[in-house]
């Protein structure tokens, strides 16, 4: 599209601060509306996984708040564009629809909190699009509910048509809240959304 060439604020943001997208924006004005770091892990810090990492944005700010503390897995089938040195961090090259990949992962867990901006390749059609990215956030959020610890969340991506409200209804059953926010950095033209999720497996707690 050509509104995507010229850079924009958050574009030229994340230039100047060292980050391969600008979707780190994205992430940030999540993590903090919903304080999604807050006390995970307790003193050994939170563990992490970013799924769709490439080419690496989100990774790169995880860490730069984690300091250290904490462990960051990230998975994906590209090369990540960073190369972090970072001994809490772990990349995974390889699709997580495939089983060797999910086991490793679940023995990398539990995780206290899964993010993912994955998106499928694009076609130029929208409901080709919208169906393959809801089709990816289902694989995502049945990997979570593998993986998360207990009062764990999870952000993930999707394209917007139709689907985020039986989405959101599904999430409600394994967590406390479950809702679709969308992020400042998001472009004005753009359909995607992500759905946020917090307090996995507590649900059953509360009602007793």
């Amino acid at each position: 599209m050509a509104g995507y060439e010229r850079p924009d604020y958050w574009t030229l943001k994340a230039k100047k601060e060292g980050y391969p997208a600008r979707s780190v924006y994205k992430l940030e004005e999540i993590v903090r509306k919903f304080a999604l770091l807050k006390g995970m892990g307790a003193g050994r810090g939170p563990a992490i996984l970013d799924v769709g990492a490439a080419p690496g944005s989100w990774s790169l700010w995880l860490l730069r708040q984690l300091k250290e503390r904490g462990t960051l897995v990230a998975v994906d089938i590209q090369d990540l564009g960073i190369a972090p040195t970072d001994s809490n961090f772990s990349f995974l090259k390889g699709s997580i629809l495939d089983e060797p990949v999910r086991a490793r992962l679940r023995e990398a867990g539990p995780f206290n909190l899964v993010v993912s901006d994955a998106a499928p390749a694009t076609t130029g059609n929208r409901l080709v699009d919208q169906a393959r990215s809801e089709e990816l956030v289902e694989a995502v959020m049945g990997l979570a509910l593998e993986v998360l610890a207990p009062g764990g969340a999870l952000v993930m991506k999707i394209f917007q048509g139709g689907e985020e409200k039986r989405l959101i209804a599904e999430l409600k059953k394994h967590f406390m809240q479950a809702r679709a926010f969308k992020p400042e950095a998001c472009r004005a033209e753009s359909f995607e959304t992500y759905l946020v999720a917090i307090g996995f497996n507590l649900i059953d707690k509360m009602k007793i």
